[in-house]
Order: C-alpha cells, then sequence, then structure tokens
C-alpha cells in the first residue's frame, strides 16, 4: 500500500483503493435505511395526540395525585387508595403500545 496509485486519501487517513472502491460496491444500507425507519414511527405515534408525551404528561399528574393524597392519608383527613386503580390498565396501555410501535 506504500504506491500512492493503489491508495486514497481520506479525511480518516489513507486508505488501500481495491479494498475502498470493494466496500462501498457490496455494503447494504437496507438494515440502516430499515432503522432509521422504524425510528420514524415510533417518533411519531410519540408526538402524535395521546403519544407518549401525552401518556407521560398524564402519568406525571397521576404521580402528583398520589403524592397528594398520601400526604393527606398521612394526617388522616381522608382516605385515599395509595395506587388509585386506573393507573395499573394505563401502564398496561402504555407498554402494549411501545411494543406494537417496534
Amino acid at each position: 500500500m506504500n504506491n500512492s496509485e493503489d491508495t486514497i486519501v481520506t479525511p480518516y487517513r489513507r486508505l488501500d483503493k481495491s479494498a475502498l472502491l470493494e466496500l462501498e460496491n457490496t455494503y447494504d444500507t437496507r438494515m440502516l435505511l430499515k432503522a432509521v425507519e422504524q425510528l420514524d414511527k415510533v417518533l411519531g405515534a410519540a408526538r402524535a395526540q395521546d403519544g407518549l408525551r401525552d401518556m407521560l404528561l398524564s402519568f406525571k399528574r397521576r404521580k402528583r395525585r398520589l403524592q397528594v393524597g398520601v400526604g393527606v392519608v398521612k394526617f388522616g383527613v381522608t382516605k385515599q387508595p395509595r395506587h388509585p386503580p386506573d393507573v395499573v390498565p394505563s401502564s398496561t396501555n402504555l407498554v402494549a403500545k411501545i411494543r406494537r410501535s417496534k
């Protein structure tokens, strides 16, 4: 590879010309394009109405309600359930949506 006719200068270093051309001609981008397409679908679903962002905001509100509720229960003002019954189905739905988007 000492002969300058057999090499190509790249931003990374001087490479063997024939090896680089073989790599360029045989490199398969299908898997990369498929991964980008899947990522695009996931991001689209996450940004959509009732998508991941909305679900996370909903969980944040529920978490806050639980924290406030636990404080109220501590002082004996009222009896509130520690885990509202709708948290479990919502969690299950979130996991199912994430799995479907894969």
